[in-house]
């Protein structure tokens, strides 16, 4: 489902881009501009059939703004599903049925760069909770469902603030 949303609301945006820009006399020259595929860009060079056209312009402003993201984030969503899926293989005790698709919907969610707060917030999680149920219930192993969603509410509560607290915003797109 939070693939779905990502890709839908890129989507969207993209649609409602090109109804604003051919809507305005001066950005609807945008919509009929191409690029040289002789600028220093590593797509336009690789991809010159795409971009040096009538839409060039509006498909690479598209791709910069609307996709690259979601493109990032199903990368390090599905590295980090086949991280989990490695590690529920070498130590089963870390994970409760279902756990494993969870991590990967989490990650879809808190997106990018929300990954980069999300992955310390799970080890934090992690051993908070693991404290916590070993004083209040003296369980002495945590499987990680419960410290998955405590880092992604705190990612998708305070992920922006954390990003610039922690100097991150190159990471943004």
């Amino acid at each position: 489902m939070a693939l779905i949303f990502r890709i839908s609301y890129a989507s969207l945006l993209t649609i409602l881009q090109y109804y604003l820009w051919s809507n305005d006399p001066f950005a609807k020259l945008l919509l009929n501009v191409g690029i040289d595929i002789s600028l220093p860009l590593p797509l336009v060079k690789d991809l010159p059939w795409l971009f040096d056209n009538k839409l060039g312009y509006f498909i690479f402003y598209s791709w910069g703004r609307f996709w690259l993201d979601v493109v990032i984030s199903l990368v390090v969503a599905y590295v980090f599903y086949f991280f989990l899926k490695i590690l529920k293989r070498h130590q089963e005790r870390f994970f409760e049925e279902g756990e494993v698709g969870l991590g990967l919907a989490l990650s879809l969610i808190v997106g990018w760069p929300g990954f980069i707060i999300f992955v310390p917030l799970i080890f934090i999680s992690v051993v908070i909770v693991s404290m916590a149920r070993q004083i209040l219930l003296g369980e002495r192993y945590t499987t990680l469902g419960v410290p998955f969603i405590a880092a992604a509410l705190l990612t998708l509560a305070t992920g922006d603030w954390l990003v610039r607290v922690f100097n991150l915003g190159l990471f943004k797109i």
